[in-house]
């Protein structure tokens, strides 16, 4: 019955990864929800399983695919809003996301035995296959990401694919031996698979450990940005700051800091040692800071629609250009027009003096 304490190992190990990560105040807010929403997904699957073969109760059987299929597009959500200025997903990401997993959740509900494996197969294999571009990007266009940190992102991500794969080929193998064999072949199969499961998850725990640590080290040790900037950033960042002003590279909603070492002709990472040694700030918000001052001058100098404005500015979702503009400004972008428009209409109001 070892079947058993390894279906709640993989619980105890995935809920470790969830404590972990809700610790990682310096990543993104959606990317942390969608690590933590996939692994919970395993969390529940995982005791659904435990139950499963402890009581042979097969009341939770119905519900566990639909769960299931909720694990690979969260992991893959986490990783690539990791990558965006924003911190979170384009203005599409999120309906197709919905409708892959909407589809999946149709396959499932399909009145034949195999429907829920092939569509759990299904979206496992597309996630996957998307993770594996994120392997292949340079450390750099992890904005979110501390440079000391992108050795232990890369073994994340390495890990989130190998658990993927493991589970295709357990699904995969389930699905063949119970069409070819029987239900309870397949069921002794997936419980031998339980182990190995375990032995990913356990990589898992240990490499979020050593984020944990690596936050913690960071947050203990002086801050880059405090100890002086170097004549090397210094140089870099006036360069880049003749570069913002003559091209307004901060309008382009795609500009990364890789694209910006191109043209500066450096390294993307000395742009972003430069950028914190000198501002203090990360290169996300130096670019965001340069966004809401152009949109600022917009709202005080035109008549353009405010979702104009935003466009204008090199936002694309209206959440992160309020958030990022009262952040800076102190109030919301309606708000700053307002007060801005108000005073010269009362100066004109006022009688001329004799």
């Amino acid at each position: 019955m070892t079947s058993i304490p390894v279906a709640w190992l993989i619980s105890v190990f995935a809920l470790l990864l969830v404590a972990i990560l809700a610790r990682q105040v310096r990543m993104p807010v959606v990317s942390r929800l969608s690590f933590c929403t996939g692994l919970l997904s395993i969390v529940v699957v995982a005791v659904f399983v435990g139950v499963r073969f402890q009581f042979s109760d097969p009341a939770f059987i119905g519900l566990q695919p639909y769960l299931a299929a909720i694990t690979a597009p969260a992991l893959w959500l986490g990783f690539h809003t990791l990558t965006t200025q924003t911190g979170g997903p384009g203005p599409k990401t999120l309906p197709v996301l919905a409708g892959i997993l909407a589809g999946t959740w149709v396959v499932i509900a399909l009145p034949f035995a195999w429907s829920a494996s092939v569509a759990i197969i299904l979206v496992n294999a597309t996630f996957a296959a998307r993770l594996v571009p994120l392997l292949r990007l340079p450390g750099e266009r992890f904005v979110h990401i501390a440079p000391q940190a992108y050795g232990t992102l890369r073994i994340a991500l390495l890990g989130c694919l190998a658990f993927l794969s493991l589970v295709l080929v357990i699904d995969t193998s389930v699905l063949i031996t119970g069409l070819a064999a029987s239900e309870a072949r397949a069921l002794q199969l997936l419980s031998d698979a339980a182990v190995m499961v375990v032995a990913v998850i356990s990589l898992g725990v240990l490499v979020g450990l050593a984020l944990a640590f690596g936050a913690d080290r960071q947050s203990g040790a002086p801050d880059p940005a405090e100890a002086g900037p170097l004549e090397e950033d210094r140089a870099v960042f006036a360069r880049l700051e003749h570069v913002m002003a003559e091209a307004t590279l901060f309008r382009d909603p795609e500009l990364t800091v890789a694209r910006l070492g191109r043209r500066l002709g450096v390294p993307a990472r000395a742009v972003s040692s430069a950028v914190n040694r000198v501002t203090g700030e990360n290169t996300s918000r130096y670019i965001n800071r340069l966004r809401v001052a152009h949109a600022r001058h917009l709202l005080e100098s035109t008549n353009l629609p405010v979702t104009d404005v935003m466009l204008e500015s090199g936002f694309l979702s209206k959440s992160s250009f309020n958030t990022e503009f009262r952040r800076i400004a102190g109030t919301t972008p309606s708000e700053h027009r307002k007060s801005h428009r108000s005073a010269p209409m009362e100066e004109a109001r006022r009688p001329a003096r004799p």
